[in-house]
């Protein structure tokens, strides 16, 4: 009898070994490096269905160790607020490498907040400063000395910035791509042309909403590509200008531009060879009858929105989806 258990307790042993075997040789060919899971993740986070609130990487971090340091990585959006201290600060910088900075909605005193952020080894690409009372001259000045990574720069809704502040934006962020500055009624054509001789590399320049502005540029920006001027003065003399001296613009959107008509757009859509949206919702001086043709002059264009809700007839609709133009 001891012997029969013996050999059955053996058996099984042996059985259970076997099935351990198998299952770390299925688990290695299933076995996934760590760049492949970082890519994986990194696609769930720019999920456009997400919450904007909702953390994508939550759950994800809490399945094991290997998760967590990759999410970790990936987590590079810091918005800083008044309960952030500067111990504090330190250990969400040493955690996660932070390229995104948020700082609008910070009450305290932003000029000694740039200057402790710039003792850590960062390398910031995006910095928000929207809906602040002021530009921080002396926080930015000392930022830009020991961050040199921004390309991207928000200054939505700083009512008090004038040409000085452009000035210094430029002087600080000479590789700046990216620029916001919506609702801003104190920015002058002046500083907006300093800024853009001095940031030769400028691709996205966002002016929507300065409502006292009467954009012109009066040279060459070859890199411009996204130039936003709804709710401004700009007309169509300044379009003309423009389109000459940014020919490769690929949008230009024009939203509630009630000075410009079709003959602004004309320069617009003559000029820009790879323009390929433009927007002219509520433009009410502009006569939509002429847009079709205009359309059908650039090929490279597909998306359109209308100042009004344009009838097209048939015929008309035939030639926009032939071209594969969205009109809106």
């Amino acid at each position: 009898m001891k012997r029969k258990r013996t050999n059955s307790f053996n058996s099984s042993q042996q059985s259970i070994s076997s099935i351990i075997t198998r299952s770390k040789s299925k688990a290695a060919k299933f076995y996934l490096p760590e760049h492949c899971w970082e890519h994986i993740l990194r696609l769930l986070g720019d999920n456009p269905l997400r919450d904007d609130e909702e953390d994508p990487y939550k759950y994800v971090s809490l399945v094991c160790k290997q998760f967590l340091s990759i999410t970790n990585r990936l987590r590079c959006y810091l918005s800083v607020e008044d309960h952030h201290t500067p111990p504090l600060l330190r250990r969400l910088f040493e955690r996660f490498t932070i390229t995104i900075l948020d700082l609008s909605s910070y009450d305290g005193n932003l000029d000694t907040l740039l200057c402790e952020i710039s003792l850590f080894p960062l390398k910031i690409t995006s910095l928000d400063l929207s809906d602040q009372p002021t530009i921080p001259a002396i926080g930015l000045r000392y930022f830009s000395q020991k961050i040199t990574t921004l390309t991207s720069l928000t200054c939505t809704s700083i009512h008090a910035i004038h040409y000085t502040d452009l000035v210094l934006i430029a002087d600080c962020f000479p590789n700046l791509e990216h620029l916001a500055l919506n609702d801003c009624d104190d920015i002058s054509e002046e500083g907006i042309g300093h800024v853009l001789r001095r940031c030769c590399k400028m691709t996205h320049l966002d002016l929507d909403g300065c409502s006292n502005l009467k954009m012109t540029i009066h040279f060459e920006v070859p890199n411009l590509k996204v130039l936003d001027l709804s709710m401004t003065k700009v007309n169509d003399d300044a379009l003309f200008v423009i389109s000459k001296n940014c020919r490769g613009i690929l949008q230009q959107l024009l939203e509630n531009c009630h000075d410009i008509t079709e003959k602004g757009v004309r320069h617009v859509v003559e000029n820009c060879a790879q323009l390929q949206e433009i927007n002219l919702r509520n433009c009410s001086n502009v006569n939509s009858d002429v847009l079709v043709s205009l359309i059908l002059s650039r090929p490279s264009l597909k998306n359109v929105t209308t100042p009004h809700r344009y009838p097209f007839n048939d015929k008309e609709m035939e030639l926009l989806l032939r071209q594969g133009c969205n009109v809106y």
